[in-house]
């Protein structure tokens, strides 16, 4: 029994030993794959927006007419472009004089890099992935240098001509998951000589996809910094292009609590002007009340109220888009501390605008460009695009700004305004509407008047 029970235990750790050594051997495997597996050895910056995401809005997440990178390679639908792909790449060779050979070499070297800079697993082979580097490395380079020299555009070629596949391709390149690695494109514009276009100064993809998107967003009016250069992909470029300047105002605030703000409406009835700003940072947005202004409490008391300033947005079919996939990268990116700023921007105006009236105010001060048309659309947008969208209660840029509306609001002469400014709304609607309604209110008033003085004669008498 005993010589059993000795061979169980012999059994047991003969068992474990064989346990640990696999266990020893499968950590070494995987240890010496942290070190060759691109997947291991690259930070990914390319991302798969998550379910929770995208049903908020699957086409703004979607591409319509191009893939860019792996992850929409196969979609059956985009096929088509294919062929202007391959177009695209003769003219590259044929124009810069670049052997094939010279090409397929740079892309073999690059594919266990762009591999590793998207977050999951990539099915396509080391040959497929390759060919996709090149492709689509090529074909952004020759769209950017098209859209910028209009002489070098293929009159065949209706992508330029076309608006509605331009705005396609515009919807396109701005997809978190439709992105090629910028280092791609860098590279490849080593292989460029702009020189027969006596074109004086160099030019780099930067310059170039800051041309292309000049009608996104807010493009037109910001200019390219040196943060602009550490962009990974086009999505992050975008987002270091809209980012406020290092020590703008609310950078410095301490306390980020997401704070809700009143409506356009709430705030102009309790006295706030607004104006539109005249940064081009979408993000310079501030609120000056006039006692700070005038260094006045009488001034204060009997002047018309604050100044809420907001820089100029124009509002059309590409917004959304814009929006979307920058805040998903910002929801899905590892940043630093106070860096959700297109986040904090959409926050922002989620709560000046809760109706079309709300969009009307800004549209009547300049503040928001209504290329979509309809107020409604306008609202929809900014009221929708919040939604599903996590933010840290300690990472809200514009905390201070919202604190200061909400405290001058709450002040009782505001309260006070803002019930008369309702009144006087309704008065107007209800009685001043027509001649009829306001003769009617004033024969009301006589009357009432005559009333008190008969009674008054009457008291007297007796």
């Amino acid at each position: 029994m005993k010589s059993d029970q000795a061979g169980v235990n012999v059994e047991n750790k003969e068992s474990k030993a064989h346990l640990i050594e696999i266990l020893i051997s499968s950590f070494d495997q995987k240890l010496e794959k942290l070190s060759v597996d691109p997947s291991y050895s690259y930070a990914a910056c390319i991302y798969r927006v998550s379910e929770k995401l995208r049903k908020a809005n699957e086409a703004a997440y979607t591409p319509r007419l191009v893939s860019i990178g792996p992850l929409h390679h196969d979609r059956a639908q985009l096929q088509g472009m294919e062929a202007s792909k391959l177009k695209f790449m003769h003219n590259f060779l044929s124009r810069f004089g670049i052997g094939m050979h010279t090409l397929v070499k740079f892309a073999a070297k690059e594919e266990s890099f762009v591999r590793g800079c998207y977050e999951g697993k990539i099915d396509l082979s080391v040959k497929k992935l390759t060919e996709v580097i090149l492709l689509d490395g090529i074909f952004i380079v020759e769209l950017f240098l098209q859209n910028y020299f209009s002489q070098l555009r293929d009159k065949s070629e209706t992508i330029f001509e076309n608006q509605w596949m331009h705005n396609n391709l515009l919807h396109d390149m701005m997809l978190i998951e439709n992105q090629l690695p910028i280092r791609i494109m860098k590279s490849l514009m080593d292989f460029v000589d702009l020189s027969f276009l006596n074109e004086g100064r160099v030019l780099t993809i930067y310059d170039l996809a800051h041309s292309f998107f000049k009608n996104v967003g807010n493009t037109h009016r910001v200019a390219l910094t040196s943060r602009c250069n550490n962009a990974r992909h086009f999505v992050e470029f975008l987002l270091f292009l809209h980012a406020p300047a290092a020590g703008s105002r609310d950078t410095s605030s301490s306390a980020r609590k997401v704070e809700y703000t009143r409506s356009a409406k709430e705030l102009q009835e309790a006295g706030v002007r607004f104006r539109d700003g005249k940064a081009d940072c979408l993000l310079e947005v501030f609120f000056e009340s006039d006692g700070e202004k005038r260094g006045c409490l009488f001034k204060f008391l009997c002047g018309r109220g604050g100044e809420l300033t907001i820089p100029k947005l124009r509002v059309d079919e590409l917004s959304e888009t814009f929006f979307r996939n920058l805040v998903a990268f910002e929801q899905l990116g590892h940043f630093g501390h106070f860096s959700k700023y297109i986040t904090s921007y959409v926050i922002l105006m989620d709560s000046f605008i809760d109706t079309s009236g709300d969009v009307d105010i800004l549209v009547n001060h300049g503040i928001i460009e209504n290329k979509l048309g309809d107020s409604q659309q306008v609202a929809n947008l900014f009221n929708n695009l919040h939604k599903e969208v996590v933010t840290e209660a300690n990472d809200f840029y514009f905390a201070k700004t919202c604190g200061e509306l909400n405290e001058y609001s709450k002040d009782w002469l505001h309260q006070w305004k803002a019930s008369w400014f309702r009144s006087k709304v309704m008065l107007k609607k209800n009685y001043f509407s027509n001649p009829w309604s306001f003769l009617s209110l004033a024969a009301a008033t006589v009357l009432l008047i005559l009333t008190v003085i008969q009674t008054v004669c009457s008291i007297l008498q007796v």
